[in-house]
């Protein structure tokens, strides 16, 4: 617990604040996520339904939106690097940790409606059924950060690890643009496919919903023919 508080107090720290307010300020990226705040806003992303939505295939409105998102970021990164603009810092790939994360990540933003930018984003909006999915992300990254690294568990989970390998390594691709186009490619026909797929689906509920009120007027003329017989 002593050393959960340190790390509070160390927060404060004026060495700490040099990165809000000195050569390393974090201007750039307060920049980058009040456009992408803007982004996930006027997508309309920031909603619990939407989200929610995207796990049950009744809504498809992330898959529109961040596609395209995944494919320019893609492309812009690997320019800049390109033109030496920019590294690329690639973190270890370790198989079975990041399959476990990605299903308990995956589990909470299906219940919850919420990733911590999204939850962000809907809070600015008013939305208040984010505050509880906020409070779980943060205690949740306290605990994971507290209590789970240089455990016998972290070490079972990351035994097996493959070092910073891309799909290039994996590959055997020379150049990475011999596989990105092939990506975008691949992504493009994905949003041609959920946009056929969302006009059968509304096509599929218009023509169910006409048969429906069509027996439903037939039923409604034999009571009143009934009726009119009784009579």
């Amino acid at each position: 617990m002593e050393g959960i508080l340190d790390r509070l107090k160390d927060t404060f720290d004026p060495y700490y604040m040099e990165s809000f307010f000195g050569p390393l300020s974090l201007y750039g990226g307060f920049f980058v996520g009040t456009l992408l705040g803007i982004i996930l806003q006027k997508g309309r992303l920031c909603k619990y339904d939407i989200v929610s939505g995207m796990f049950r295939l009744q809504d498809f409105t992330f898959f529109r939106v961040g596609t395209p998102l995944l494919m320019v970021g893609m492309i812009l990164i690997y320019f800049f690097k390109d033109l030496g603009a920019i590294e690329l810092y690639i973190p270890d790939t370790v198989p079975l940790a990041q399959l476990i994360g990605g299903v308990i990540f995956g589990s909470g933003l299906a219940i919850a409606g919420y990733c911590p930018a999204i939850a962000a984003g809907a809070l600015g909006e008013g939305n208040l059924d984010a505050i509880p999915a906020g409070v779980g992300i943060i205690i949740g990254s306290v605990l994971y950060a507290e209590f789970y690294h240089e455990t016998t568990l972290d070490m079972v989970i990351g035994y097996i690890n493959l070092g910073r390998v891309t799909f290039q390594d994996i590959f055997l691709i020379f150049n990475h643009w011999f596989f990105i186009i092939p990506f975008v490619f691949m992504c493009l026909m994905f949003l041609i496919g959920i946009s056929m797929y969302d006009e059968f689906l509304r096509f599929s509920f218009f023509t169910v919903g006409k048969i429906f009120c069509i027996f439903k007027s037939l039923d409604n003329k034999k009571c009143e023919k009934g009726k009119r017989v009784r009579r």
